[in-house]
């Protein structure tokens, strides 16, 4: 502070409301409105584009950036995000030309990437310190305290927020450089760098399982060294660090109690000597809904014509069940369009085609891109809203049929096809998803830990299926990795809904021919992490739907029932919705 004011006297302070309105790119919106003053159209809804990834349920921007995109003589292409970062661009540019078997070319990339996300890291820490409040002698040690705590809260969040890129996150961005560098460097025959960015990864995540396979695979390769799996330097640095800074904030969380004033900082209690503390904040719960009884939970099935087809009993478990009728084949059929015209290859899990198998290649559908992909006419807006109606459908049924005291939030939504590629062998013995829980890691010693990178908020979980023409594919139910309790057979309108926990391990044996299509909804009961991007999605369908209203009408044309349209008001009235940022 000294320092501050002997080189800066006239320096004016900012106070923390206004660094976090830089933080939130609140200039953008200032600029916007700026550049549409002067005419300056794709300028505009660039900076309306920027100010969204970071503000993603901002409505008047929202609108904003949807009146500029249905300008007829702004170009697409000109639109962009004016704040990327160079691992950004490099990281993509990398995951391109592997796509494209340029293994050198991504290697060389891929590197580059990797040295500049670790300086964009070092960046946001730094950024994380900040002054200490000026305070009194006697609150001094409170506030350093406090003042270490938040920062290093700060810090340990900083990898989620380098994982955005361009309105979607990236999980494990940092150790996803490592999945391309070993498949690059093994593509080159440089199987010591394969070795090497193959224990790097595994640092980080030593159990997963499609790592841990090809490690087994590159071991059996002739004139391999296990000396040569070993971390690259820069991977055990980090790792050292993140498990120090973490393990530092565990044990601060539980000997001290936070009383939380704001989202900036925390009031530090030091509790009395034998006082028990809570390290686990209580989840902000929805409404309290009354429970039904038996008799009104038949009259709500039947009158959406959904019919219970396995019950626990049936399955060997608990909190469990498979229903039917959920879909009619023309919904299926509609439903399976989507995914054809919208879908994304490796929408969900980084980009990877093939995240679980070789033999498989994933592609995904978020709500958010179907909504904009509707409103660049790009898919049918009917198809749209369906994605959005029938997922509704489905959240009623697993909120009823459970008898939740709760309200029930969607956590994330996805229509997902998996498709056995054309070389794959008749005989498998992989698994299309291995066997796990969907908030807990899965160990060797059948425990299930709850902690990141687990979805820990997800507390229901269902699949909706949309097809039948493929061979294998059946969901299980297990009590253990290699104990099946249970086997679902898809068909078109059959959901299978159950609790998240590890209760409910779970998995999907190998598609052996054709192309599997389902959509999967998991499920919350914490206000705080429903997923944002339905509001996004409702909003951008429901001004498209307005927009055609009004030109049907001017021309006579009702391509839109009014009865459709009631369906849609009433969803938009009854959802609960919520955003991955993803634009």
């Amino acid at each position: 502070m000294k320092c501050q004011n002997l080189y800066f006297p006239n320096r004016p302070r900012t106070s923390k409301e206004v660094d976090e309105q830089f933080e939130k790119k609140v200039p953008y919106n200032y600029l916007q409105l700026c550049h549409f003053k002067v005419e300056e159209l794709e300028k505009a809804a660039s900076c309306a584009y920027t100010f969204l990834i970071h503000n993603p349920g901002h409505e008047v921007m929202q609108t904003n950036l949807q009146y500029y995109m249905a300008i007829p003589d702004i170009k697409v292409d000109k639109v962009r995000y004016l704040e990327p970062k160079d691992y950004q661009d490099l990281f993509l540019k990398g995951a391109q030309l592997y796509m494209d078997g340029k293994y050198n070319d991504s290697i060389e990339v891929m590197e580059m990437s990797l040295k500049e996300y670790l300086v964009a890291e070092e960046e946001c820490r730094l950024q994380c310190e900040g002054p200490l409040p000026q305070i009194s002698n006697e609150e001094m040690y409170i506030a350093i305290t406090n003042h270490f705590t938040y920062a290093l809260r700060c810090k340990l969040g900083c990898p989620e927020k380098l994982s955005y890129m361009y309105g979607q996150k990236h999980e494990n961005l940092f150790m996803s450089h490592y999945h391309y560098l070993q498949f690059n460097y093994y593509k080159v025959k440089n199987l010591e760098r394969t070795c090497s960015a193959v224990a790097s990864y595994l640092l980080h995540n030593p159990h997963d399982e499609t790592m841990l396979i090809n490690k087994e695979f590159y071991s059996k390769q002739p004139g391999i060294s296990q000396e040569w799996f070993k971390p690259r330097e820069e991977a055990l640095e980090y790792h050292k660090k993140h498990t120090k800074e973490t393990n530092l904030l565990k044990a601060i969380e539980f000997h001290f109690q936070f009383n939380k004033i704001n989202q900036s900082a925390s009031q530090f209690l030091i509790p009395p000597p034998g006082a028990k503390t809570d390290n686990i904040e209580k989840r902000k719960l929805g409404k309290t809904r009354e429970k039904l009884t038996k008799a009104e939970s038949i009259d709500w099935f039947k009158n959406f014509g959904i019919s219970l087809n396995m019950n626990e009993k049936k399955l060997n478990g608990s909190k469990r069940v498979v229903l039917s009728n959920l879909a009619s084949k023309e919904e299926c059929q509609k439903l399976m369009n989507l995914a054809m015209e919208g879908g994304v290859h490796g929408d969900g899990y980084n980009g990877k085609e093939s995240p679980h198998t070789e033999f498989e290649m994933f592609e995904g559908l978020t709500v958010a891109r179907a909504a904009l992909l509707a409103q660049r006419g790009l898919v049918d807006p009917l198809e749209a809203h369906l994605f959005l109606n029938i997922s509704e459908k489905a959240r009623q049924a697993v909120e009823v049929y459970f008898n939740l005291e709760t309200e029930l939030f969607f956590s994330y939504t996805h229509l997902v096809c998996r498709t056995a590629l054309s070389d794959s062998p008749d005989i498998r013995h992989d698994l299309s998803h291995p066997i796990h829980a969907d908030n807990c890691l899965l160990r060797p010693n059948g425990k299930c830990i709850k902690e990141k990178p687990a979805y820990t908020w997800r507390d229901y979980s269902s699949i909706l299926y949309l097809n039948e023409e493929f061979e294998g594919g059946e969901f299980i139910f297990a009590k253990e990795k290699n104990e099946i309790q249970a086997v679902v057979k898809p068909s078109c309108g059959l959901m299978v809904a159950f609790s998240a926990g590890k209760e409910n391990l779970h998995g999907v044996k190998a598609v052996r021919k054709g192309r599997r299509c389902a959509l999967a909804m998991w499920y919350t009961l914490d206000s705080d992490q429903r997923e944002k991007e339905r509001d996004f999605a409702e909003t951008v369908l429901r001004n498209l739907w307005k927009k055609r209203e009004l030109s049907n009408r001017s021309t006579s044309e009702n391509n839109f029932s009014k009865s459709t349209l009631h369906k849609f008001a009433e969803l938009s009235k009854n959802n609960h919705m919520h955003s991955h940022s993803e634009l």
